[in-house]
């Protein structure tokens, strides 16, 4: 019992804290609308779920002990980030029309960002590699071991899918904001080069 509650409190703590993905969910959600948000979610959870059936296979052992590989997976990761700095800035007002069809148009473009966003981070193989196994009993199966990565799973589909939600009620009260409001789409992009910035210093480093 004590392995189950270490483990839902790590998993609350490490999905509760702001990051690219809960970033993607919120900002989706508040341009596409809350099932554009629950597609990011589903497809930030599928490339953990990734990383959950490495750790169970033993592969994500193999990736970390290769330098090469495991650089590789950085700088897909940190030319993912910037790729996502580039399209979240604001390109200008789109006619309502233009908008409809280009929501139409993209609606599984949320799930695939959200899916390459985490498929590319070495950071969740890192976490299920060093910290999921330690949290398990001792001899525990790979079914014992891929019940706690889809708990994770489950964990953070349900806090992006909420915080993305929350992104989206609290979105019309910047209409009140004033000059404020045209900072705000900037944020964004600006996150995602201090985030790609970080990534890079991490592995020049």
């Amino acid at each position: 019992m004590s392995h189950v509650l270490a483990f839902i409190a790590i998993a609350l703590v490490v999905n509760l804290t702001p990051g690219p993905a809960m970033l993607h969910c919120v900002a989706s959600s508040v341009s596409r609308g809350p099932r554009a948000g629950i597609r990011a979610a589903l497809g930030v959870e599928l490339g953990v779920f990734v990383y959950v059936v490495a750790t169970v296979t033993g592969l994500a052992a193999l990736l970390v002990s290769a330098p090469t590989a495991y650089t590789a997976v950085q700088l897909i990761g940190i030319c993912f980030l910037a790729y996502m700095a580039w399209t979240s800035i604001p390109r200008g007002k789109q006619g309502e029309g233009e908008d409809d069809v280009t929501q139409r148009g993209s609606g599984g473009r949320p799930f695939v960002k959200g899916f390459l966003l985490n498929v590319s981070n070495p950071k969740i193989a890192l976490f299920f590699l060093t910290i999921l196994p330690q949290l398990v009993p001792s001899g525990a199966s790979s079914w014992q071991l891929l019940a706690f990565g889809l708990g994770f799973n489950l964990s953070g589909f349900t806090v992006n899918t909420l915080a993305g939600l929350l992104g989206h009620q609290l979105a019309p009260a910047t209409d009140r904001l004033g000059p404020v409001r045209n900072v705000l789409p900037w944020i964004p992009p600006a996150v995602f080069l201090a985030l790609t910035a970080a990534a890079l210093w991490s592995v020049i480093t």
